[in-house]
């Protein structure tokens, strides 16, 4: 019991330190990194490969960690496409899932992801069709709090049928 009273004696005594310590340090990583980001993205393989595809996005990407140059995040959304593989030409709902990794600063990042999208598509010759790809990608972010997001990315994305196809990608947006 001494020790409990000991430990919450001594929190008391630190957490106003603490507390200030986090407050400044979430501001100044604030002016780097927002929390949460809305963006509008298109991608396209541009009628390479087995698996064509064209989609527009709408995207949120979470915060999971953040450091000064560097953060990590999550980003998932939904959107509508046109697909045109060996299961015929599909009009199609998407849903990316993908963690996304950025370094940089003065708003300018490289950034990397891994994650996948999944794919219901209808045609009329094949029916429903649920097409999960796996989508590394490796990209370029300008972003400003509070102002702008942009973002062009390359990527292969993989179907387990249908092999790899490449896809370029560009999405803007606004953090909020």
């Amino acid at each position: 019991m001494r020790n409990i009273i000991l430990s919450l004696l001594l929190l008391l005594l630190f957490l106003p330190g603490v507390k200030a310590q986090l407050n400044s340090s979430h501001k100044f990583f604030e002016s780097y990194h927002p929390a949460r980001i809305f963006s509008l993205e298109i991608s396209s393989t541009f009628g390479i490969g087995k698996s064509q595809n064209t989609f527009l996005f709408f995207d949120t990407q979470y915060a999971l960690w953040q450091r000064p140059q560097q953060f990590l995040s999550l980003k998932t959304g939904g959107g509508v496409g046109f697909m045109r593989n060996n299961f015929g030409k599909l009009v199609s709902f998407g849903m990316p899932l993908q963690l996304v990794y950025a370094i940089g600063k003065n708003g300018h990042f490289f950034e990397s992801s891994l994650g996948c999208r999944f794919v219901l598509g209808y045609s009329l010759a094949e029916g429903f069709q649920v097409v999960p790809f796996m989508m590394p990608t490796v990209g370029y972010r300008y972003q400003i709090p509070k102002e702008v997001f942009f973002n062009f990315y390359g990527s292969v994305q993989y179907h387990p049928n249908l092999g790899f196809s490449p896809l370029i990608g560009v999405g803007v947006g606004y953090d909020y």
